[in-house]
């Protein structure tokens, strides 16, 4: 490929990482993970993370603790475009989904129809898309979960992203802005839910609380408090995050210059531009364009590797018989992206050349 999705961020640091644990002889979730959170909740700017297995796992926990701690399930606003695991543990914890249209120009919600759909009861799933954040000072409601897995490091209101709501998930995979093989991390504020999410990440048990923890609970490694999983990350995944985090905000700023270069092909070519809501972290650039067939083409033709935008509007997908769901108003700017869009990867400099 001449422009890949993505590219490793590793360097000799993260190697070493992964020696200096087949040396310990310690695998399993450990020190590493423990400090790799501490170092991801201070850079993130919120009291507690919990790194898991993957984004998709943190999205489960996320919906987990908060349909357990609210011992029902109701409806949940969601945007018809985002990945499958956004919406499945909602499915999973006996949600019913209020799908609502995006925005043509940022891709999030569109606020006229988020509105719309809100009655005074519903919690609002918030995804922040290919890296930019939604437009919270805009939304009818904060009870608010946050899937930011594809917008590490993206702030609103100079607040990082990662901080809207009760929680919010991130993604570490291969393509996002920092790689730990696999790897996702649940943000809080909550003390409660982030002790929530200790047991169960860990099968539901009451082994990694602290003695004096705020659910009341034995600590033993045989009690278990709720119907749990197992989601623990493996040591390596923490001790790679710990050597990511060092370049974290150099992985960022690079994206962002991309960024500006990409506009600029924009322009030139007479393409769409994503706007922005507050400052993206260019997860990926998105091309939204009823010539798309003829760019795929071309693109072919030059090796650069593209996708659909997510997983287009969600309602199309297979999976979607299996939910309990309904859609508010239309779906037209979400069928747009569906059928026109696509997107490239934004993990190396582009080079201007290839899009001439």
């Amino acid at each position: 490929m001449s422009y890949p999705l993505s590219i490793s961020t590793w360097g000799s640091e993260e190697k070493q990482a992964l020696q200096e644990v087949i040396k310990s002889g310690n695998y399993t979730m450990g020190n590493k993970v423990s400090d790799f959170e501490s170092v991801y909740a201070d850079w993130c700017g919120t009291k507690h993370a919990v790194m898991v297995n993957s984004g998709s796992s943190a999205n489960l926990l996320m919906v987990a603790a908060y349909s357990l701690r609210q011992e029902n399930a109701g409806t949940v606003i969601v945007p018809a475009v985002s990945w499958a695991t956004s919406y499945a543990p909602f499915h999973q914890y006996g949600w019913k989904l209020k799908f609502v249209d995006i925005d043509k120009d940022t891709l999030n919600y569109d606020l006229k129809f988020l509105k719309s759909a809100y009655t005074g009861k519903e919690l609002i799933l918030s995804v922040n898309l290919l890296g930019n954040p939604n437009d919270y000072a805009k939304f009818p409601s904060m009870q608010v979960l946050e899937d930011n897995c594809e917008s590490m490091g993206a702030e609103y209101a100079d607040i990082k992203t990662g901080n809207f709501g009760f929680m919010s998930s991130h993604s570490m995979f291969f393509s996002h802005h920092i790689q730990t093989m696999e790897g996702g991390v649940i943000t809080t504020d909550d003390d409660y839910f982030h002790q929530m999410l200790l047991c169960l990440r860990s099968h539901g048990w009451t082994r990694h609380l602290p003695k004096d923890n705020v659910l009341k609970a034995k600590v033993s490694a045989y009690e278990f408090l709720y119907p749990g999983y197992n989601v623990r990350p493996i040591e390596m995944m923490g001790a790679v995050g710990i050597e990511q985090m060092k370049k974290i905000d150099r992985f960022i700023e690079r994206r962002r210059e991309n960024a500006e270069v990409w506009k600029d092909i924009c322009e030139s070519r007479g393409w769409w531009i994503q706007k922005e809501t507050g400052k993206s972290s260019w997860f990926a650039f998105a091309i939204v364009n009823d010539e798309i067939e003829e760019i795929k083409k071309e693109f072919d033709a030059k090796k650069i590797e593209y996708r659909p935008i997510v997983a287009g509007n969600f309602t199309k997908s297979s999976s979607v018989k299996w939910y309990h769901y309904e859609i508010h108003g239309d779906l037209v700017n979400a069928d747009w992206i569906h059928e026109k869009g696509i997107y490239i990867g934004n993990a190396q400099p582009i080079n201007r050349s290839l899009f001439v």
